[in-house]
């Protein structure tokens, strides 16, 4: 197995478990690093991706990269290169996002069409980038899975928690609160679930799409609410705010995924919040 961006929240959560279950793997990093089986390599370049390829010969190749201001680019050179160089053989593992779907009705399924966001849409370079690279693996790597999912949570193998959610605590003790949405839903999923579906998917005989995640949608304000009491911090520093469409257009206000697939297809228990 081979994990692009295996020093990442999910990538080296990944990495731990696949390194725990005696599974052959390497992963890559955009920097040198200290572990002998984490790579520095860079997807801008084909070259690098080439020699890490043909040195390795990977039978599932794991791509968890994303960037929000430049996931275009992450896609259209980073992706490109990759499905360059791989052997159809391989089974190829694309990890997408819930954010596709504009209109906010919640519950999408495997089979739901995504959207298209404005170019003025906040989240417009990041959204329509993943949609890019969820046609571009189906187009071009017919061994694919497309996992698409919900914001994550918990701590990753180096016991970091979410990005987040470290952001409204550092939010918290600079203004004593945080508001937080309570019309704005997602099915938040647990990296540790993330990542052992994603070693399940690895060696089952599944191709296509699939939504992962707990069988519950969460506001955010709920979210950050449980999350600040299971980390021991005072919950009552969240306090809601309702966001009016009318004048935030582009923001879904339920973007939940309808995950029965995931759940009746594979043996992880995906845990709620």
């Amino acid at each position: 197995m081979l994990i692009i961006g295996a020093t990442g929240f999910l990538g080296s959560t990944l990495f731990g478990f696949a390194k725990e279950r005696g599974i052959h793997v390497l992963g890559t990093s955009r920097y040198t690093n200290k572990h002998p089986q984490i790579i520095e390599m860079n997807v801008m370049e084909i070259d690098s991706i080439k020699q890490v390829i043909s040195e390795f010969l990977p039978d599932v190749v794991v791509w968890t990269l994303l960037s929000r201001d430049e996931e275009d680019i992450l896609i259209n050179i980073g992706l490109t290169n990759l499905l360059s160089v791989l052997s159809p053989k391989a089974k190829l593992i694309f990890l997408s996002t819930d954010a596709l779907f504009l209109d906010g009705k919640g519950n999408y399924t495997e089979i739901d069409e995504p959207t298209p966001f404005p170019e003025n849409a906040a989240l417009s370079t990041y959204v329509n980038a993943k949609i890019h690279g969820e046609t571009k693996t189906q187009e071009l790597h017919k061994n694919h899975v497309i996992i698409r999912t919900g914001p994550l949570y918990g701590r990753d193998y180096h016991h970091q928690i979410e990005q987040r959610t470290q952001r409204v605590l550092r939010e918290i003790q600079d203004k004593n609160v945080f508001l937080a949405a309570s019309n704005l839903y997602k099915t938040f999923v647990h990296v540790e679930d993330l990542a052992n579906a994603i070693l399940e998917l690895s060696i089952k005989n599944y191709q296509g799409i699939i939504h992962v995640g707990p069988d519950q949608k969460t506001s955010y304000y709920m979210f950050y609410k449980t999350r600040l009491k299971d980390l021991g911090y005072d919950e009552r520093a969240i306090q809601p705010l309702e966001i009016d469409p009318t004048k935030q257009p582009f923001v879904p206000l339920d973007s939940s995924l309808n995950t029965e697939k995931a759940r009746s297809l594979l043996d992880v228990k995906f845990r709620t919040v």
